[in-house]
């Protein structure tokens, strides 16, 4: 299994909208291929967000990633969610075999 570590800074006042957006942009991640683990807020920075995607290999994530990102759902909401972010860090990981998440 391939996680996707994704931290999100906002632009000051809009974590909000993004919150909203982010509702929507989630309701649709599996039909596409992309499974959402978990999110958090940060609780020493109110604008910043956390997020895991996971997937089932590399090759699934490019896949799922593009139908994703080009689906008529994500071009709806792509103009509300863009805008709020600040600054996006994404890592790629790789569960290590004694890790619960496999």
């Amino acid at each position: 299994m391939i996680y996707e570590l994704r931290i999100y800074r906002f632009y000051p006042g809009q974590k909000k909208t993004f919150l909203n957006g982010f509702k929507k942009a989630k309701s649709f991640m599996k039909k596409y291929g992309i499974t959402f683990v978990a999110a958090w807020e940060n609780s020493d920075r109110d604008d910043e967000f956390i997020w895991i995607r996971a997937f089932l290999s590399l090759k699934v994530r490019e896949k799922a990633t593009h139908r994703y990102y080009s689906s008529p759902e994500w071009s709806r909401i792509v103009h509300m969610l863009r805008p709020t972010i600040k600054r996006r860090e994404v890592r790629i990981m790789k569960a290590l075999p004694y890790s619960p998440l496999k």
